[in-house]
């Protein structure tokens, strides 16, 4: 039994003539009589015998027409589980995003797309930003958050969030804190007798600081390195040492006038580095991804003064 044969020989039993069957279908007698002989010869025996009102069910057809009343229903539900499906009701949403990234961004954006989307699930890959451009290539995620990529690669589309600035993170008794006023834009010359604590070799922040510190011909005492840039801006609070730091990682409650460390921003333009959310090219974008692409958007517009506009 097909879909078409269950809704064709439930036409004939409730309309209780081929004809009206027919007519009620929008089709003609002969194809709704084919159907019928077709389905008889399936199962071997009789599926209407005429009674005094019409055609009648044989308590063969009764358990055949109770079989496609089952098989519409499941059809009917199928759809519309596959319509809530196009209206974006339901899914699955697997974000890239690097541990420390994932920590501080996704509280600020997820509740209120789950808020609008209690029917998506989500799944966080958390990789290092090299990787992350691979998982998206190899399908294994659907949007990643990258940073400052070296090469745009032609099979991903690349939403610029923002541009992401360095802050120097000091110590409330560090040279610089006491000196400068909180959240001013400082010469990295102004920090080259403080002690920094690094990052590990490998890091796009070490990279960049690196970069820096050859452009400024400065070799400044490392303290202690780590793999973890919230390890080091807590440890330059508390150790009286100063670390490079992205912007787009500062946590939102951080306070800039509190006694156990303040920030500063880092002077020079040719120090930002692009912050993306991309995706594979050629990609259909069901609306719950929209709203996460909006949402996100919006969050960087609202705290970013270098957000990129649409």
């Amino acid at each position: 039994m097909n879909l078409r044969q269950a809704e064709h020989l439930l036409a004939v039993y409730e309309e209780g003539s081929v004809s009206q069957a027919a007519n009620r279908l929008g089709i003609s007698q002969p194809a709704i009589s084919q159907t019928i002989q077709m389905a008889e010869r399936e199962i071997g025996m009789s599926i209407f015998r005429r009674g005094p009102h019409g055609r009648a069910l044989t308590y063969a057809g009764e358990k055949y027409l109770a079989t496609a009343r089952q098989l519409i229903a499941l059809e009917g539900s199928l759809d519309r589980e596959l319509r809530e499906l196009r209206g974006e009701s339901q899914g699955k949403l697997r974000i890239g995003i690097s541990v420390t990234r994932a920590m501080f961004l996704l509280p600020q954006v997820l509740p209120s797309f789950l808020e609008r989307h209690q029917g998506v699930e989500l799944e966080l890959v958390e990789a290092g930003t090299s990787d992350l451009d691979f998982l998206l290539l190899d399908g294994r995620v659907d949007l990643a958050f990258l940073l400052s990529v070296e090469k745009i690669h032609p099979d991903l589309e690349y939403i610029t969030l923002c541009q992401d600035r360095l802050l120097l993170i000091a110590g409330a008794d560090t040279a610089i804190a006491r000196s400068r006023a909180p959240g001013d834009t400082i010469n990295i010359q102004e920090a080259r007798d403080e002690a920094f604590i690094s990052l590990l070799p490998g890091h796009g922040v070490r990279s960049l600081q690196d970069r820096i510190f050859y452009d400024n011909r400065m070799s400044p005492r490392i303290l202690m390195e780590t793999s973890s840039p919230e390890v080091a801006r807590r440890l330059a609070i508390v150790c009286g040492a100063v670390t490079l730091f992205p912007e787009t990682l500062m946590p939102p409650e951080a306070s800039n006038s509190s006694p156990a460390g303040v920030w500063f921003r880092v002077g020079g333009n040719h120090y930002l580095r692009d912050f993306f959310l991309c995706y594979p090219k050629n990609t259909f974008l069901p609306q719950y991804m929209q709203d996460f692409i909006a949402a996100t958007r919006d969050y960087f517009r609202e705290r970013y003064t270098r957000a990129i506009p649409d």
